[in-house]
């Protein structure tokens, strides 16, 4: 599994970033976005957001082997 982060900002500089070691993501009640591993042992924060830098965050799933 991996988390991808859609940056925000001016419409020209939207891209976006993928943390092939996290697993999770979850929003603060201030808005910040913390990109996390939780798999292998103790939760470790690998990222964190400012509420105006991100747009949208998912966990995007490595297709199953054979199906490409």
């Amino acid at each position: 599994m991996a988390v991808k982060v859609y940056l925000g900002g001016a419409p020209a500089a939207r891209s976006e970033i993928t943390y092939e070691e996290a697993d999770t993501f979850s929003v603060t009640a201030g808005g910040f976005l913390l990109i996390q591993r939780q798999h292998s042992g103790a939760q470790k924060d690998l990222a964190v957001f400012a509420p105006n830098a991100w747009l949208r965050a998912e966990v995007v799933r490595e297709p199953a082997p054979g199906s490409r």
